[in-house]
């Protein structure tokens, strides 16, 4: 019996650029910020400096972080009911948005990847009747399109290759990749070949191909 340790992870196509979804609320977060100072600048007369009674430029900046991230120190205060106006209508509710962007990417960030990973895992374990597509170049690819056309459900199958590029195109695809060499006992473990219903060969060479085959069957008569 093959003992199975250190198992590549599964992997799946998110359902968004999680990046690009980053940069788009840091981006509106510094957007919310220019728009504070903008608004308490405009308005810094009706500010009072607690301290030397001055406002300058970084007074200004300074307070805006303090007032979008706390409710403030005391330091610099809305003295006239103008400014104590902007604070509770368009300063609070910047606060507000700020606070959710920055707890929504926390949740992203952490828990959700955190819960996909383990998802991932746990249908890795759960693997059973399905496709694995061993290669995903030229002929890998048209390969998955078959299979498609065919009828079987593109969830259902789990793509294997070296290469990053193929990997990011067949999770593009919808289907479950793993990366690392097919021929490996490890990686054909990870996909479970023992209860795979079929197994596509794509490697582009006829020996890794062959070798492919060859560990597939010894995994399945190990594992049966």
């Amino acid at each position: 019996m093959l003992k199975r340790v250190d198992l590549p992870p599964l992997t799946r196509r998110a359902h968004s650029s999680e990046w690009r979804g980053l940069w788009i609320r840091v981006a509106f977060a510094f957007g919310l910020i220019f728009l504070a100072f903008a608004l308490l600048w405009l308005d810094r007369d009706g500010l009072r400096d607690n301290i030397d009674g001055h406002l300058s430029f970084s007074d200004i900046l300074y307070f805006t972080m303090i007032t979008v991230t706390t409710v403030g120190y005391g330091d610099i205060v809305p003295v006239t009911d103008r400014a104590r106006l902007v604070d509770a209508f368009l300063i609070t509710p910047i606060r507000v948005f700020l606070w959710l962007i920055f707890l929504g990417t926390a949740f992203d960030f952490l828990f959700k990847r955190g819960w996909e990973k383990l998802r991932m895992k746990n249908i890795q374990r759960g693997l059973r009747g399905h496709i694995v597509l061993a290669g995903f170049g030229h002929s890998g690819r048209k390969a998955l399109e078959e299979l498609v056309a065919s009828g079987a459900d593109i969830k259902n199958v789990v793509v294997i290759d070296c290469e990053e590029e193929a990997i990011q195109a067949a999770r593009a695809a919808g289907a479950a990749t793993i990366r690392g060499d097919a021929s490996r006992d490890e990686i054909l473990a990870a996909v479970h070949i023992e209860r795979a219903a079929s197994m596509v060969v794509s490697s582009g060479r006829d020996d890794s191909s062959i070798l492919i085959v060859l560990t597939a069957r010894h995994l399945a008569r190990s594992f049966g």
